[in-house]
């Protein structure tokens, strides 16, 4: 019986392992990821610049943010850039991917589709916002119109009369490549056997897309539902703060931003501390009720 319970504890080596890098990795990652948490939960309970001394006010952080119309102009912002990047990018994404393993494209030409689908995940985001400001603020994308035979004009100028269906556009076309790599890992782990028994049934590229390849890459497509709708909520900001600045007026302002201008532009850090609680919120009910949804589909 010794002998049994020896075997089912850990061994000197494990044990030596845990202590070596286990435990040091778990205390730093309390340090700089739970401490700063909970500090920030606390904070939002106080009226603090930063740097003085703090002031308690308990809930009235939070009142004034549910009371604020900006704070609901950034939520349905949010929500709009977030339900336009998931159908734009898990459409594209996937046909793109359906397109450069499915098509009888050579290799070469493949390389460079998937270099060039992939490009904008190289760049850095400031790199992207000066590009497409050039490209919106300086009427190369009117010249671009023209070109088609368009002649649609914006007399404010395209980023101020349409800043958050360019902001769309633009993440959406930046979050392509990445999800498109994983699309295109998914469907060559398919079995050619499976096409080439559905040929012989006689089923054409779109029946064997629908029956074969979006059913099979199911997994992959809500990891990338999830994955975008978890990522958009605080990288937002990343695009709106260099593109537009969260304007003109309020137009631009996402969640993010509400928090940096609290926090870096009118220096009420309790307040941005509770705007920032509220978005962590919303975003883990957001995407666990996204996952919900799916994961029941998919036993269905």
């Amino acid at each position: 019986m010794l002998q049994q319970k020896r075997k089912k504890g850990l061994s000197r080596s494990q044990r030596g392992f845990l202590w070596a890098f286990g435990i040091p990795t778990l205390l730093l990652y309390i340090y700089i990821c739970i401490v700063p948490m909970f500090s920030s939960v606390l904070d939002s309970f106080y009226q603090w610049d930063g740097y003085g001394p703090k002031t308690w006010v308990g809930l009235q952080n939070y009142v004034e943010i549910f009371s604020d119309p900006v704070f609901h102009t950034s939520i349905i912002n949010d929500v709009l850039i977030v339900f336009f990047k998931e159908l734009l990018i898990c459409v594209l994404a996937t046909a793109f991917a359906v397109s450069l393993t499915r098509a009888k494209f050579s290799r070469a030409e493949s390389g460079v589709y998937r270099f060039l689908f992939y490009l904008p995940n190289i760049l850095s985001v400031i790199v992207i916002t000066r590009v497409w400001k050039f490209v919106f603020e300086l009427g190369l994308f009117d010249s671009i119109l023209q070109l088609f035979g368009f002649n649609w004009t914006s007399p404010n100028g395209w980023l101020a009369d349409y800043p958050l269906p360019i902001i769309i556009f633009v993440a959406s076309w930046c979050g392509i490549g990445s999800y498109m790599i994983i699309m295109i890992s998914a469907i060559n782990n398919i079995s050619k056997e499976i096409y080439e028994a559905a040929e012989i049934d006689g089923a054409g590229q779109f029946r064997q897309l629908f029956s074969i390849t979006i059913p099979t890459i199911l997994p992959q497509v809500r990891y990338m539902i999830v994955s975008i709708l978890t990522s958009s909520l605080a990288a937002n900001l990343n695009l709106v703060l260099p593109f537009t600045g969260g304007g003109p007026g309020t137009k631009s302002y996402v969640m993010g931003y509400y928090v940096y201008h609290a926090a870096y532009t009118e220096f009420e850090v309790g307040y941005a501390n509770a705007a920032a609680l509220l978005l962590m919120l919303i975003s883990v009910v957001l995407a666990g009720t996204v996952n919900t949804l799916i994961a029941r589909k998919e036993d269905r």
